[in-house]
This record gives C-alpha cells, structure tokens and sequence, in this order.
C-alpha cells in the first residue's frame, strides 16, 4: 500500500517535530515497502544527526539496527534496485524531464519511485517537495496530504 521515503522512516525511529504523525502512521499502515538504498540513506542521516548532537552518542547505530531488525522481521519489505527498477528509474527520470517546467529529480527520489512502481505501489510517503511533485505527476497518492 504505502512506499516509504527514507526520510519518513528517519521520523519513525528518531525525534522529529512530526515523529508521532509518521509513527502512528505506519502501525495504521498494512504494508511498508522501502527500496534497498534506504538503509544507506538511512545511515547517513542518523550519523549526520548523532555528529550534529541531536542523537546521542552511539545512538545512530541503536536505530540502524533497529531499522535493520524490522527489515529482517519481515515489517519493513525491501524492494532491490535490479535491472527492471533500474529500467523503470530511466522512465521515471524522462516523465520528470519531460515536463513543463522539468521536474529537477534526484538520482536517489527517482530510484525511490522506480522502486515504489516495481512493488505496485499506490502511495508515496514524503515530505521532500520535488519527490513529492514527481510522485504525483507519475500518478501516486501521497502522504501526509498538502
């Protein structure tokens, strides 16, 4: 049903201002479907918090593993980018382009959406702006709603 951002699954296991929005979410969520560079994102973020002292020390690797330990536990579904998301990535990343005005796409947000498409997925959870107006001009529901 859903395609999480990387950034959303951040407010899930983090503190954020809008942590218990996406929190509660996901457990109201019947499926959660995330693509396999989510958790290298992931780990970027929360270093990059724990570095800025917004996490504790040693608390980014608490909640790698706990996103990990979700993956493993089957709650979190991982979509790998093999050849038929990589095909559908160049669709994404032309639909964007081929806009008017273009959609500036990122290589990772159209990987995610390549992804989320792969999995027949309907929804879209973002709150990054271009990820968010590319997934609606490619015909997702998005979450939280504008």
């Amino acid at each position: 049903m859903s395609y999480w951002d990387t950034s959303c699954l951040v407010k899930v296991y983090t503190p954020e201002h809008d942590s218990l929005l996406f929190r509660n979410y996901l457990l109201a969520s019947a499926r959660c479907v995330t693509s396999d560079i989510t958790p290298l994102e992931f780990w970027s973020t929360v270093r990059r918090k724990e570095s800025e002292g917004i996490l504790a020390p040693g608390e980014a690797a608490k909640v790698q593993s706990a996103l990990e330990g979700d993956i493993t536990a089957g709650l979190i579904t991982v979509v790998i980018c093999d050849s038929p998301v990589q095909s559908r990535f160049r669709l994404v990343v032309d639909r964007c382009y081929a806009r008017n005005p273009p959609i500036w796409i990122r290589t990772n947000d159209a990987l995610h959406l390549a992804a989320a498409q792969q999995e027949g997925e309907s929804e879209i959870v973002a709150t990054d702006k271009r990820l968010r107006e590319a997934a609606l001009a490619l015909g997702f529901n998005i979450f939280p709603l504008p």
